[in-house]
């Protein structure tokens, strides 16, 4: 067993056994915490090793060093063979597994919380499936669907502990709340990444698929350390959605994360449309393409509405070209370039499928969901935090009447969050004309937005 995993292992054993010395029991168990982690973590991996429906030995030894146990891939295979560990047995173990750390965090009574727990379910589970040296993308996907599950839910947790200590005194920050001061590298980390991604609003498709893709090429990476023979894995992507729906800055984050997992050279990414790929003379097409190419090598180009290259009738027209030079250098540098193309769910169909070397390359599809109203008005109040703006109740009333508005309109030009980022703007102009009027501005008259400057705004 690595290292790394043991020593994880060990820590978490040591924390348990701390909160037990604290009073912390397991929630409607009255359990030992370090007894419940032993036993909660064997009916995940046994899940997780029994969802290719194979007992593997090197699994079930795996399992026997993590966690002190002497099983064979016969027991492995029984329990599974039972149903008697489903996804929900698993996911409500974990959660409950994190309630007595969450209340020691919040408490200020320890230094581990919640996050690391998630971050060392995620760790084992691929150590667990590294272990047999066969790739199999059932495996990471139900691993990243508990993981990400145990996030959402101890955020909500934690969150809900912190109001309620809130509102009898002072919240006490435990040791794992306060951070230095330090400044900040400007290399983030792949934790940090992650972060910054599950902090997107809505998105949680798109959140689930990038963290499975993550876990797959982590389990890949292991594998092939360890002398296990892979298979080609293609980490070209097609996004399909409408506007504004957070394709562009999802792949942003992308180029970094699989330059902090190892895939890529570098975090760079270049954005480019038809018009940066295609030229209107003879010839140029394939030098203008190629060059763009050769600016992207070592991270990823994206595409944004990449259906455009191929949907037209035009019989002069040259996005094929430029196809036919995205092809053959994403076939001479397989290592060196990840595509990215965006676009509308139905026109990048017919993009793929306008030449039989595009589809081929793509084997994975993210589609990025519409806003709801809600996360519309989180939006907006995320953009005026950013500016240390404060939105006064009557304001963000109507900005969610607005938005619940513009929904139902079903228009044909909603723009999602580039209609937030329009509103805001006009918001903005608005609040300056109303400060404008004004002899004195007092600082809170600075930052508050009130409902006038919300209202009469047309998109």
């Amino acid at each position: 067993m690595d290292e790394r995993v043991r020593g994880q292992i060990d820590e978490l054993i040591s924390k348990c056994r701390q909160l037990s010395s604290l009073g912390y029991t397991v929630e409607d168990k009255n359990s030992d915490p370090a007894d419940f982690m032993k036993f909660t973590l064997t009916k995940m991996l046994i899940y997780i090793s029994m969802s290719d429906k194979e007992a593997h030995p090197a699994e079930a030894e795996f399992i026997n060093e993590a966690l002190g146990l002497n099983i064979t891939e016969s027991d492995v295979a029984k329990f599974a063979g039972d149903k008697t560990i489903t996804a929900n047995e698993v996911t409500d173990g974990l959660q409950k597994l994190c309630v007595p750390f969450a209340k020691a965090q919040v408490d200020g009574r320890l230094d581990y919380d919640c996050t690391r727990i998630v971050s060392f379910i995620n760790t084992i589970g691929i150590s667990l499936i590294a272990a047999d040296g066969n790739a199999d993308e059932r495996q990471t996907a139900i691993l990243s669907s508990l993981t990400f599950r145990l996030r959402i839910f101890c955020d909500s947790y934690v969150k809900s502990l912190k109001e309620k200590k809130a509102k009898g005194g002072s919240v006490p920050k435990a040791a794992a709340d306060v951070k230095k001061t330090e400044e900040k590298s400007s290399d983030e980390t792949l934790e940090e990444l992650m972060d910054k991604l599950n902090s997107l609003i809505g998105l949680e498709n798109v959140k689930s698929e990038i963290h499975s893709l993550s876990n797959l090429i982590k389990v890949r990476k292991l594998r092939e350390e360890r002398g296990f023979k892979q298979p080609d894995m293609s980490l070209h992507l097609v996004f399909t959605g409408n506007p504004g729906t957070g394709k562009t800055t999802v792949a942003r984050l992308i180029s970094k994360i699989y330059n902090r997992l190892g895939v890529l050279p570098t975090d760079k990414l270049v954005e480019v449309d038809r018009s940066g790929l295609v030229s209107g003379y003879v010839g140029k097409t394939a030098l203008k393409t190629k060059e763009v190419c050769e600016s992207a090598l070592g991270g990823v180009l994206f595409i944004d509405e990449a259906y455009a290259l191929t949907n037209t009738e035009s019989k002069n027209d040259f996005g094929s070209e430029a196809v036919n030079t995205l092809l053959k250098f994403m076939e001479d540098h397989r290592s060196e370039l990840v595509l990215i193309c965006a676009g509308y769910t139905e026109l990048m169909e017919e993009f793929l499928t306008s030449n039989p070397g595009l589809k081929s390359r793509f084997n994975r599809f993210i589609h990025f969901d519409d806003y709801s109203a809600e996360e519309l008005t989180a939006i907006f109040v995320s953009l005026c935090k950013g500016y240390k703006l404060e939105v006064d109740f009557d304001a963000l009333s109507h900005v969610k009447s607005f938005f619940e508005l513009r929904k139902s309109e079903q228009l044909e030009h909603f723009a999602n969050g580039r209609d937030v980022r329009n509103f805001f703007e006009r918001v903005l102009s608005n609040q300056a004309d109303r400060l404008s009027e004004m002899e004195e501005i007092t600082d809170e008259q600075l930052v508050k937005i009130t409902l006038s400057d919300v209202s009469g705004i047309l998109l």
